[in-house]
């Protein structure tokens, strides 16, 4: 059986892991602005007047989704830091783009899932250096 280690962190100790409440927190922001960018899309379509616009349920959930990621970006970066936490925004480009193929039936370029890729590694790296170099 492992023993558990009760030893207090000290104040360094408290930055030489990921935090991970925070990272977490972004992602969900960035699964909620993505949803409320294909919502818009999806209430694009019936905008001929102010009322359509004002009356479209995909554009009023649209909204509100976005003010949900807003508001856990916010949290996010209550608990983070701002030069960890905010380029896991960039993740939203590439859930737009997954969501994009599936519901839209779009067709994504070669050059644009290098793009996605390039993305992905920095997001990773920044969090790895994060880690390592505290």
């Amino acid at each position: 059986m492992l023993k558990r280690s009760h030893k207090k962190k000290s104040a360094n100790d408290k930055h030489s892991s990921l935090p991970l409440k925070p990272i977490f927190i972004v992602l969900l922001c960035t699964i909620f602005t993505s949803l409320g960018q294909v919502l818009l899309k999806l209430g694009s379509s019936n905008t001929d007047s102010i009322i359509h616009i004002l009356t479209n349920a995909n554009l009023i959930l649209g909204v509100c989704s976005y003010a949900i990621g807003a508001i856990l970006l916010i949290i996010a970066l209550k608990y983070g830091d701002l030069s960890l936490i905010y380029p896991f925004v960039a993740l939203s480009f590439v859930w737009v783009t997954l969501l994009s193929i599936f519901i839209f039936h779009e067709n994504v370029s070669l050059i644009n899932w290098c793009g996605i890729f390039v993305i992905i590694i920095g997001v990773s790296l920044i969090g790895y250096g994060s880690r390592k170099w505290k």
